[in-house]
């Protein structure tokens, strides 16, 4: 199972969704996790046989997320690409 840690900029810093104190923000942030989550877990690289690892999401302050992870190769990073894009 693929686990994502979901961040946002509040000011300057980042704070992760579970401790965003606007509540429906806060389960708003963790609803777009368990969605890559949910996108990316069945995905495993043909080649070696692992899926993406540690996965990150953060929102900047206009809301636009950057995903970030860690792929063995390039085939798996396409495959997060089509599953995403």
């Amino acid at each position: 199972m693929v686990k994502v840690k979901v961040t946002v900029a509040v000011g300057a810093r980042k704070v992760a969704a579970e401790d965003v104190s606007d509540l429906r923000a806060s389960a708003m942030l963790t609803s777009a996790g368990k969605d890559v989550e949910t996108k990316l877990s069945p995905i495993t690289c043909p080649t070696h046989g692992k899926g993406p690892t540690n996965v990150r999401v953060h929102f900047d302050k206009h809301g636009v997320a950057d995903l970030q992870y860690e792929s063995c190769c390039e085939e798996l990073g396409r495959l997060v690409g089509k599953v995403l894009g």
